[in-house]
């Protein structure tokens, strides 16, 4: 459209022969000198540019520019001194990229014509896109030097200024629009960023001010002045600004939330959570709005999860608004979240059952309930839903892996192996996919099928040579089988050296130095294994039977003994301990 338009003004001007002479003044006082004296054309030479430039402005329209240019070059030929076809030139070299030809032809269709603004609006167009801003400023400036009073001009000039880093010249400029305007708020809105950067933190507010007085009712302006009144100190203003706004639009989650935000910036938790709470409890407020409001609440718990008073006033709310909502998935959600931020993992678990009940393709939602099922070893109750899981989010790798290990917890070790199996073959990162051959490997060494235990860990190592769980069982099930004890040695080494202070870790390096013969560094590892926790019963027979092998009998027996309380299932420790070993 604006190049038709354009082809209509510029028509009438080659038509009347007289495009080169016509002088403008602004509507104010300022006078537009005149153009260059140019060339009077024949009659006859008007027609034929005058055909030549409609065709270029036809092949320009359907984006053939180089024909445009041709067309239009062949025009300017016959009469050079147009102002409309060297401004045509100037847009059709602008397209295609060539901006010094585009400036020479920009300038004289001004030098020719200076009273068209557009001429300088296209001059300034050109050097922006060519990268000079500088000349953009200044042609901006000779441009509103002729149209003082042209917002179309103005503002323009004060983007332009903005774009180059120059906030307060543009902000002169859009006080002069201002006064030509009258107030506008995108106007003052522009100014209130230009002041932000410039970090004039009252000038900024000021006006916001002026953008709140013209839009009382915008619930995010006044949400964003109600902060910056408590970032500058006055809480009073605030408080004043949120409570007279809240009167007027008492179902805007905006200025509620910066309500809140301001009950909860004193210290005001109970204030907070009773605002909070009347809204979940009053029908008048949508259900998203009142999501919302208990999600910021969230999030603020979030910045500060040592707040014992904050915690329990948000649980009274959480539990309110799920309440209220009992059918509302993302109610459930929202407690989901809070309850696993403050790790209450019994109400985490209710929550996420519900999420999954109400929005079952949430498969964040399927995978924290899968992990709460395993640390709270509800082995029966994860792999009761493992199939409705498998059907909404088919093919997870971290879903199947936990299906897996509860059943292999539950010594299903077939079923164990079989969704172990599924586990590796779906999609995941390398480390976590180490983590699944390496439960996969643990679990055939657990069937005594230890070649596919062998390939299992040493796809583990391959896609993660620093999981340590893999090293350290790999390095522990050969040492009992007594083979490849120096690979083993390397690979416990390896483990320790990732987590020294794992007792299990510890105990392996112990018992292979043991398998090895070295008995003073077996009691060392051993005896730094006890010293960091280690205290299952195997740990404590290896200690009796280092000391054994060092011949303190008696020490040996002690530890035996330890072991047998543990586990009385070790019978065969009662010939050791009686002395018939």
């Amino acid at each position: 459209m604006r190049h038709v338009l354009l082809l209509l003004l510029i028509s009438l001007l080659i038509a009347s022969g007289c495009s080169s002479t016509r002088k403008t003044t602004d509507s104010a006082t300022t006078t537009i000198p005149a153009g260059r004296a140019t060339e009077q054309y024949s009659q006859e030479d008007l027609a034929r540019a005058k055909s030549l430039y409609i065709q270029g402005i036809t092949a320009f329209e359907m984006q053939d520019f180089n024909q445009a240019l041709d067309l239009l070059t062949m025009s300017y030929i016959i009469v050079p001194d147009d102002a409309g076809v060297n401004y045509a030139l100037a847009d059709a070299y602008m397209f295609l990229a060539d901006f010094a030809n585009a400036i020479f032809y920009a300038r004289e269709a001004i030098d020719i014509d200076p009273a068209n603004k557009w001429y300088h609006m296209k001059l300034v167009e050109i050097y922006l896109r060519d990268g000079q801003n500088e000349n953009a400023v200044e042609a901006l400036k000779t441009a509103v030097s002729y149209f003082p009073r042209d917002v179309d001009l103005l503002a323009l000039q004060a983007g332009t200024l903005t774009e180059l880093g120059r906030h307060a010249e543009s902000n002169a400029v859009y006080d002069r629009i201002l006064a030509i305007t009258g107030p506008q708020t995108q106007l003052h809105f522009q100014k209130f960023r230009n002041y932000t950067i410039m970090d004039d933190q009252a000038a900024a507010v000021a006006e916001l001010e002026k953008v709140a007085e013209l839009e009382p009712d915008n619930p995010t302006v006044l949400q964003t002045l109600g902060g910056m009144y408590v970032e500058s100190g006055d809480i009073e203003k605030a408080l004043k600004l949120y409570e007279s706004a809240l009167e007027a639009m008492p179902g805007s989650p905006e200025i509620r939330i910066g309500l809140a935000d301001l009950y909860i910036q004193q210290g005001d938790w109970d204030k907070a959570t009773d605002f909070i709470s009347e809204m979940i409890s009053d029908p008048g407020v949508a259900r998203p709005v009142k999501n919302e409001l208990v999600q910021f609440l969230v999030a603020r718990f979030m910045q500060d999860s040592g707040n014992e008073l904050l915690r329990r006033n948000l649980s009274r709310v959480v539990d309110a608004l799920v309440e209220a909502y009992p059918g509302d998935p993302e109610a459930a959600a929202l407690a989901a979240d809070f309850y696993l931020l403050t790790e209450n993992d019994l109400r985490a678990i209710e929550a996420l059952e519900n999420t999954v009940r109400l929005m079952p393709e949430n498969d964040a939602a399927w995978r924290q309930l899968m992990q709460l099922y395993y640390a709270e070893s509800m082995f029966d109750e994860l792999i009761a839903i493992s199939d409705e899981a498998e059907m909404w989010v088919p093919e997870d790798a971290f879903i199947r892996f936990f299906i897996g290990v509860a059943y292999s917890a539950r010594d299903q070790n077939g079923q164990a192996i079989a969704w172990l199996t599924l586990a590796s073959e779906a999609p995941a990162r390398p480390a976590f996919k180490s983590v699944v051959f390496g439960v996969l490997g643990d679990t055939h060494q657990g069937m005594e099928n230890w070649p596919d235990a062998v390939a299992a860990y040493d796809r583990a190592l391959s896609l993660d040579p620093d999981n340590s769980t893999a090293l350290n069982n790999y390095a522990y099930f050969m040492s009992l089988r007594r083979e490849r004890l120096e690979e083993a040695y390397v690979m416990s080494r390896r483990s320790v050296e990732l987590v020294p202070d794992n007792p299990s870790y510890l105990d392996t390096l112990g018992w292979i130095y043991y398998k090895k013969g070295d008995y003073e560094n077996a009691r060392k590892y051993i005896a730094s294994s006890i010293d960091n926790g280690g205290s299952s019963a195997t740990i404590l027979e290896h200690m009796g039977d280092v000391l054994d092998k060092l011949g303190d009998q008696n020490g040996a027996r002690e530890w035996w003994e330890k072991a047998f309380d543990r586990d009385p299932e070790r019978t065969y420790l009662l010939e050791r301990i009686n002395g018939d070993n």
